[in-house]
């Protein structure tokens, strides 16, 4: 790995290349603060490896999860080595706001006087370089005196402070392109670069979890994106119901993928839509509140006087939440003062009522085949008269499709003119129509006419159906439209034809703010 290259990458932010390069060119001991996920291991990497002990060990110590016992061992193990004749190159001490007491003064006295105390022996060894890291207020812990001040004096000499990933927004996306460049041959990724609207889309989340975050979102977009780019698509791809906060941020921005796209409100002439607007101020305006929120919990460690500081916290906490809860009333109010345009009605309709007699389908072992035309238009009939009619055909053709049978369904958009000889009236009107086509396996005896039973002839024109379709055809034709049968009983196969007239203009409807 060419270190020096990785200085002037983009995972290192350019603010603090500087530092890095005049900390590379000394050995005093240097504190690299940050959040976690940050890289502060990279930037104490990178600093060994750019410096004159780079042909030496480079030794990590993790404080947070080694004990007072083990993390005397390990470093009695790394000064017992340079003692016996090896380098003393770089210790790391990751997290180090975790040592235990002991351990500080321990470390203090190598940092002072190069002296170690191991058990039964005190020795005097060269001095490794110490470089450490937290992410925690190690300030605040010295003035509750929860670590030494001495020893942060001397891990201070130097100190470097990793900006968050939110306060690199305007480096997202060379970041995004040398992480992919990066992975694209280890992990055989084609994509190695990022669309606008994907790059966007991350440039609007706070991203908690930092660069460790960004590059696993990142990598997976890259992974079921399609094509030589990360696209928004990708991004969506795979979130179902995954409780992270990237998935969290993604339901609460409702951000759809392409296939729904459609149903976005017409674009601005002139800049961004104000939805776009208000969603970008309210996620700019939230980004700091998770750090005010963050730090309000460290400063609550720091009052002496109990009372003062859960007064303190719980004023602070409060106000915070009452700006969250204003700002997710604001993101409601863009909502409902967005008007989406309605697509793909009937598609989306009958998939609802698929999917409410699935249970019944799957005990009979039915299959269920779909051919749908893409774009089909919108029709004039209200979407609740039309879920009735649509769902009283599925269940009158599922007890006539014996088991492992099979139930079909056709959309197509049609444009009649008066020469098409068809035989309904209705139907023989200029315009174009949506013709909704079922077909199944089986065959239903139709309902006697009403003359065999009750002595007269209530309907001598109708077609006989079944009792429980008339009203659903009678909504149909009083929504200017026509149901029609075809029977084969030799083949054991029914099919049924609605028409509906299309709606000629298109449609805008405003979603409800908990939808």
């Amino acid at each position: 790995m060419n270190y020096q290259e990785l200085l002037h990458s983009a995972l290192v932010p350019s603010k603090i290349v500087p530092l890095i390069e005049k900390a590379s060119q000394n050995d005093v001991p240097l504190l690299i603060l940050g959040e976690q996920g940050t890289g502060r291991e990279l930037i104490a990497k990178i600093i060994h490896h750019t410096g004159e002990r780079k042909n030496r060990p480079f030794s990590k110590l993790d404080c947070k999860f080694l004990t007072e016992e083990s993390f005397r061992d390990q470093l009695s193990t790394l000064l017992r080595e340079v003692d016996e004749g090896g380098d003393p190159g770089t210790v790391y001490l990751k997290e180090v706001g975790f040592l235990e007491e002991g351990n500080q003064l321990n470390l203090l006295r190598v940092l002072e006087d190069g002296i170690h105390q191991n058990r039964t022996e005190r020795r005097i060894l060269r001095a490794p370089r110490f470089i450490s890291s937290s992410s925690e207020d190690l300030e605040g812990k010295v003035a509750q005196g929860k670590f030494a001040e001495d020893l942060y004096d001397r891990l201070n000499t130097l100190s470097a402070r990793v900006p968050s990933l939110r306060d690199r927004r305007e480096e997202l996306g060379a970041l995004a392109r040398h992480l992919l460049a990066q992975h694209s041959q280890k992990m055989k990724i084609r994509s190695v670069s990022i669309s606008k609207d994907a790059l966007k889309l991350l440039e609007s989340y706070w991203w908690p979890g930092n660069l460790r975050e960004f590059e696993r979102i990142l990598i997976r977009g890259a992974i079921f994106s399609e094509g030589e780019e990360v696209t928004e698509r990708g991004l969506l791809a795979e979130i179902g119901n995954e409780q992270t906060s990237f998935a969290s941020f993604l339901k609460r921005v409702e951000v759809k993928p392409p296939e729904s796209a459609k149903q976005e409100a017409p674009p601005e002439t002139n800049g961004p839509p104000l939805p776009i607007f208000f969603i970008e101020l309210v996620h700019r305006i939230k980004n700091p509140l998770v750090s005010i929120k963050t730090f309000t919990q460290l400063l609550r460690e720091k009052f002496n006087d109990p009372e003062y500081r859960e007064y303190f916290y719980r004023i602070v906490t409060e106000d915070i939440d009452k700006i969250d809860a204003l700002l997710d009333r604001l993101l409601n109010y863009v909502k409902i003062n967005s008007p989406l345009r309605k697509t793909n009605t009937v598609h989306s309709l009958l998939e609802e009522v698929f999917k409410k007699h699935e249970r019944l389908v799957e005990e009979k072992r039915i299959k269920i085949y779909r051919k749908f035309e893409k774009d089909l238009p919108e029709t004039i009939v209200h979407d609740e008269q039309l879920r009735y009619i649509l769902s009283s055909i599925f269940q009158y053709a599922i007890p006539s499709v014996p088991p492992g049978g099979s139930i079909g369904c056709l959309t197509r958009s049609l444009l009649l003119t008066k020469e098409t000889g068809e035989k309904e009236s209705l139907s023989t009107q200029n315009g174009r129509w949506i013709e909704i086509v079922f077909f199944f396996n089986g065959v239903r005896r139709t309902a006697e006419p009403f003359e065999t039973t009750l002595g007269i002839d209530s309907f001598p024109h109708e077609e006989a159906i079944d009792l429980e379709l008339r009203l659903v055809k009678e909504m149909i034709q009083k929504n200017r439209g026509t149901m029609r049968f075809e029977v084969n009983e030799k083949k054991a196969r029914t099919l049924i034809f609605l028409r509906f007239p299309a709606e000629r203009r298109e449609v805008y409807y405003y979603p409800s703010a908990t939808g």
